[in-house]
């Protein structure tokens, strides 16, 4: 995990590389919902915020193995609590990019998204308040979640 500067710099945040191996997508969940309530997210936020990592976790990982049977490179996820919500990065370094997506989960037609484990999808945009998924330099994939958890109640009423 990294901290924040003195100066009030980059707000803390966690950086993890994971094996592509699913006994990791454990510590990857606990691990954002520790940063999570470290910012006082709500409880029943940090179980959507579980579950969505879990399945984007996985989503990476359900790609066969490397070429000639190699192991797959290592996942990795960052994650920020900044301004009453939780931004989380799965990249996936093997994944196959189709095209960008992104927007309010309402918003995106999950027949829309690029990753091969469709599955996942319809679950993490019902659990999250927005979703982007792009190239990730030099390959891969990243996919952007951002969990709102001290929203103004006022602005969202119309």
């Amino acid at each position: 995990m990294t901290g924040p500067e003195l100066d009030g710099g980059p707000p803390p945040g966690l950086e993890l590389e994971l094996p592509a191996k699913p006994a990791f997508v454990r510590t990857a969940r606990h691990t954002v919902a520790a940063l999570a309530r470290l910012h006082d997210a709500p409880e029943d936020l940090i179980e959507d915020i579980k579950l969505a990592v879990s399945e984007a976790c996985t989503a990476a990982l359900g790609r066969p193995e490397g070429d000639g049977g190699s192991p797959r490179e290592a996942i990795r996820l960052t994650a920020a609590a900044e301004a009453g919500r939780v931004v989380i990065d799965v990249i996936d370094p093997a994944g196959l990019f189709e095209r960008s997506v992104a927007g309010a989960p309402s918003d995106i037609d999950t027949e829309d998204l690029p990753f091969d484990r469709l599955l996942a999808l319809p679950l993490i945009r019902g659990l999250v308040d927005e979703v982007a998924i792009d190239p990730e330099e030099p390959r891969g994939v990243r996919m952007r979640m951002i969990v709102r958890f001290d929203a103004d109640p006022v602005a969202g009423s119309s």
